[in-house]
């Protein structure tokens, strides 16, 4: 069952992000071509459809949780550090929160991967569509500055983190300690962490392997190169070798491991 909720929860972040993706503005394409051409102008898909599907997808799981779980012995559980808190699975209410609960640490931990994005996005012409895809993500705050999408972020992790202590406490009567808060957040930046290992991973191959002019390699390349960027106030390269990349992969490496929830719980003892 654990390796089914992890499907659906990645179906739903592909839900998410083609709702999003939606409010891009598109060209109107000609309607005639004997005729003359309408105006170009932005157009919005009616995005609002996957939306709902993705509200039914969460709703529709949770009913089967409750249906299912039990004759499986499946314990639903969050990962809450030192706090173990089980869901009943013949509870509709508890399917429901794991359900809706564990989606949001998803959501929050994307939010984080997209803010490193735009981050590190390439300010060049080439990669216009790719801005206005991550733009698109953020709804208006992502015409704001970076550092302020960061805010935003953080904020959004903590408001999921807080509604999770009170939906619990709501259900079961136990209170999250006030002091995991912060740790909790932090397990959800882990996964931009996790993106910054793959972007350095791939910055290194394509700086020893050639393949080709695509797009997709460009942006691998500027934004590996934005990532860099603190590093290079100290001299990496010798003989025609740039050690920065692996340097950088080695941070990153260590932070993941001081991100692991036995780590962060540690830190509570």
């Amino acid at each position: 069952m654990d390796w089914l909720h992890g499907i659906l929860n990645l179906a739903g972040l592909l839900l998410w992000i083609s709702w999003r993706t939606g409010t891009m503005p598109r060209s109107q394409p000609p309607r005639n071509l004997a005729g003359p051409t309408p105006r170009q102008g932005p157009v919005y898909r009616h995005s609002w459809i996957y939306l709902l599907v993705l509200l039914a997808l969460l709703g529709g799981r949770a009913v089967f949780y409750n249906q299912f779980g039990p004759g499986l012995d499946w314990y639903p559980h969050l990962n809450l550090l030192d706090v173990f808190h089980p869901f009943k699975s013949d509870s509709l209410p508890h399917a429901l929160a794991y359900s809706m609960l564990s989606f949001a640490h998803w959501l929050a931990a994307l939010y984080f991967c997209l803010a490193l994005l735009a981050t590190v996005q390439p300010q060049t012409e080439a990669t216009g569509q790719w801005r206005e895809f991550l733009k698109a993500q953020f709804g208006w705050p992502g015409g704001l500055p970076v550092i302020a999408q960061w805010g935003g972020v953080i904020a959004l992790a903590v408001g999921f983190r807080v509604a999770e202590a009170n939906w619990i406490e709501s259900l079961e009567a136990v209170a999250l300690p006030a002091n995991h808060l912060p740790l909790l957040v932090l397990l959800d930046l882990r996964a931009a962490i996790y993106l910054i290992m793959v972007l350095l991973a791939l910055y290194l191959l394509n700086s020893y392997v050639y393949f080709g002019e695509q797009a997709f390699w460009k942006t691998v390349n500027e934004s590996g190169k934005r990532l860099l960027t603190p590093l290079r106030i100290l001299p990496w390269e010798t003989r025609k070798v740039d050690f920065a990349p692996i340097v950088a992969l080695a941070i990153a490496y260590g932070l993941s491991l001081a991100l692991t929830p036995s780590h962060l719980a540690a830190w509570l003892r």
